[in-house]
C-alpha cells in the first residue's frame, strides 16, 4: 500500500513538472524574462539533492568559480561533488542523485574543455559511463564512450613519443627488438673527421700543342 500511494504521488509530481515545463516553454518564446524561470527551477532541483547531502555550498563556489573565469578551479570543486555522489548512488540506487550526476558530469565536461584540459575531459566521458552507464553525455551527443576511448588513447601514444618512450625501440616483425644505442661524443667527433670535406672539384685545362 506504501509503495502504491509513493507511486502516485511521484507521478503527480512528475505531471505537474511536465505542466510547469511546458508553461515555461510557451512564456519563453515572446517573452524572455521568463526564460530565468528554467534555471530556478534548476535551483530548487539542485537544493532538493544537494542540501541533505552538504554539497549545495559546493555546487555554488563551483558557478561562482565558473563565472570568474577560473574553469580549472570549478572543474576541481565540481569533481569532489561527482565523487561523493558517486559514492551515494553505489549505495542508495536513486534517479535524482543520478540524473544530477549527469548534470554535474555535463558541467566538468565544459569546464575542462574551457580549461584546455582535453584529456581530463575525455576521462569524464568514461567516468560518467562507469558511474551511470551513459554510452554519451547529453551536452556532447558526438562525442561518446568509444570515441573516447580512441581519444585517450592518441593522448597516451602522444606523450609517450614526447618523452621519449619510442624514439629509441624499434620492433621487426619476426625478430627480437632491437634497442638502438646511444651515439658517443668521441666516435660522432672521429666521423667528423673521416669525412671527407665536401668542394669543388679542379679539373686541368689541357695545353695547346706547340
Amino acid at each position: 500500500m506504501t509503495n502504491r500511494l509513493r507511486q502516485l504521488f511521484d507521478a503527480i509530481m512528475e505531471i505537474l513538472e511536465s505542466l510547469g515545463l511546458l508553461i515555461c516553454l510557451l512564456l519563453s518564446a515572446p517573452l524572455r524574462f521568463f526564460r530565468g524561470f528554467d534555471r530556478v527551477y534548476a535551483c530548487f532541483y539542485y537544493v532538493q539533492v544537494l542540501v541533505p547531502r552538504g554539497l549545495f555550498a559546493p555546487m555554488l563556489r563551483a558557478h561562482f568559480e565558473d563565472k570568474m573565469g577560473n574553469h580549472q578551479q570549478s572543474a576541481n570543486v565540481l569533481d569532489q561533488v561527482a565523487y561523493i555522489l558517486e559514492e551515494v548512488e553505489s549505495v542508495e540506487r536513486q534517479p535524482n542523485v543520478s540524473r544530477m550526476l549527469c548534470d554535474i558530469y555535463c558541467l566538468l565536461f565544459k569546464q575542462y574543455v574551457l580549461a584546455g584540459n582535453l584529456e581530463e575531459a575525455t576521462l569524464t566521458v568514461i567516468r560518467a559511463h562507469q558511474s551511470t552507464g551513459l554510452d554519451r553525455l547529453p551536452t556532447t551527443p558526438g562525442f561518446d564512450v568509444r570515441v573516447a576511448h580512441v581519444v585517450k588513447a592518441g593522448i597516451a601514444a602522444g606523450k609517450l613519443l614526447e618523452d621519449g618512450g619510442l624514439a629509441t625501440l624499434m620492433v621487426r616483425q619476426g625478430d627480437e627488438p632491437i634497442v638502438s644505442k646511444p651515439t658517443n661524443k668521441r666516435d660522432l667527433k672521429v666521423r667528423k673527421a673521416q669525412k671527407p670535406k665536401e668542394g669543388a672539384t679542379i679539373i686541368p685545362f689541357p695545353s695547346p700543342v706547340q
